[in-house]
């Protein structure tokens, strides 16, 4: 269920970067647009990385590695 929800979450901030990205390039602030995509990337990553993180302290407990 936890994935279902993360799916969701990069989904829709996905979606709300590339409308603000989109109005910011036609209104004439292309570094604007960039910069908001680069934020909604980072965002994202944090968002991963927790799970990554997770995977890698369950597979460290599997295989009883210090």
């Amino acid at each position: 269920m936890v994935q279902i929800d993360l799916l969701f979450k990069l989904a829709g901030l996905g979606v709300v970067v590339a409308v603000i990205s989109q109005v910011l390039d036609r209104t004439g602030r292309e570094e604007l647009g960039t910069l908001v995509t680069v934020v909604g990337l980072v965002i994202a990553m944090f968002l991963v990385v927790n799970l990554i993180a997770e995977l890698f302290s369950s597979l460290k407990s599997i295989f009883a590695l210090y």
